[in-house]
């Protein structure tokens, strides 16, 4: 055991000379990092191989790589240690390479040429993945919504103001890039919460197309799960009229209820909330005045309906405003 430690301190000491002499990558004693690595590195360039002891930027991006495809879950922070060095070998075991360790050519080249496997987060996703990004921007001040792994207009306008704050594509979805900048990213941080303004205004009102886009859209078909003019339910009904006037909401009946603002009295194109079939807000539509209101009922589907009805008038439990922007 003393002679196979010997051996391998002998072989980084020789691998530390080697690299000086080569130009190669900085090596170290586990335990002693040190500095300098070539800012001009791509994951396709031929490089000497990276292996236990190396640190610098080349070593991060591998870890970035490796994290991307979830088999590197430990601190970016490049110095390949034993963590990355097991994330190599596993990436070598999956893609049939000789499972060494080492980052030499054909696992760097094999590295950039796969894709990865992390699913990319958009505008009504909703999933327990989405709470780490959520928690992360919230700690750097871009979001200010409840972590609860809902994709709604809060977390949308987090995530464009992060890729544009950090010089990445402003798509507005948590893209691979976005995910792997929100990983390693520890200082650039967004508005301190005290400052920081949400670009929806609470008393703003509601574009006036609103009705109008909705009564185009009598006799639609009620759907199950619908979000378009081919079927819709009662809440994707809601979303789609918003979304042609450029107001974005969240996905469910829910969701919209604890998004938009109360009021007293239901104005011309505020939404009104139900009590169906179950406790709490579960079905909405919209206010067109003179007591109506236009909705996706399932045996009527897109209708127009008078909340003196005994049905819906015993099932009312408030109107709210929708933001929109300022």
């Amino acid at each position: 055991m003393a002679i196979a430690s010997s051996a391998k301190e002998a072989l980084v000491i020789s691998s530390v000379a080697a690299g000086i002499m080569l130009g190669g990558p900085s090596l170290v004693k586990a335990g002693a990092p040190t500095n300098q690595e070539s800012n001009n590195y791509t994951m396709t360039e031929s490089t000497h191989a990276l292996r236990y002891g190396h640190i610098g930027q080349k070593v991060e991006e591998v870890q970035m790589k490796l994290s991307s495809l979830t088999l590197y879950s430990a601190t970016i922070d490049g110095v390949f240690g034993k963590q990355t060095e097991k994330a190599v070998e596993q990436f070598q075991r999956l893609h049939h390479l000789k499972v060494d360790g080492i980052v030499g050519d054909e696992t760097l080249t094999r590295l950039a040429n796969t894709k990865p496997i992390t699913k990319e987060l958009e505008y009504g996703d909703a999933s327990e993945e989405l709470k780490s990004f959520q928690q992360k921007l919230k700690k750097l001040n871009y979001y200010l919504g409840a972590v609860d792994g809902i994709y709604g207009p809060l977390t949308l306008q987090a995530v464009e103001e992060y890729q544009q704050k950090n010089n990445l594509e402003i798509t507005g979805t948590i893209n691979i890039h976005t995910q792997i900048h929100l990983e390693t990213n520890r200082n650039k941080k967004g508005k301190t919460l005290k400052n920081i303004k949400v670009k929806t205004s609470e008393h703003s009102v509601v574009s006036s197309s609103i009705p109008s886009i909705a009564k185009n859209l009598l006799g639609v078909n009620y759907v199950w799960g619908g979000t378009t003019p081919t079927g819709f339910d009662c809440s994707g009904f809601i979303k789609y009229v918003f979304e042609q006037a450029d107001i974005l909401l969240p996905r469910t009946v829910n969701e919209i209820w604890n998004y938009s603002t109360d009021i007293q009295k239901a104005g011309v194109g505020d939404l009104v909330f139900f009590e169906t079939y179950k406790p709490g807000p579960s079905h909405v539509g919209i206010y067109l005045g003179n007591g109506q209101f236009i909705h996706t009922s399932s045996s009527n589907g897109v209708s127009i309906s008078d909340m003196s009805n005994t049905y819906w008038n015993s099932r009312y439990i408030g109107a709210k405003k929708v933001p929109t922007s300022s």
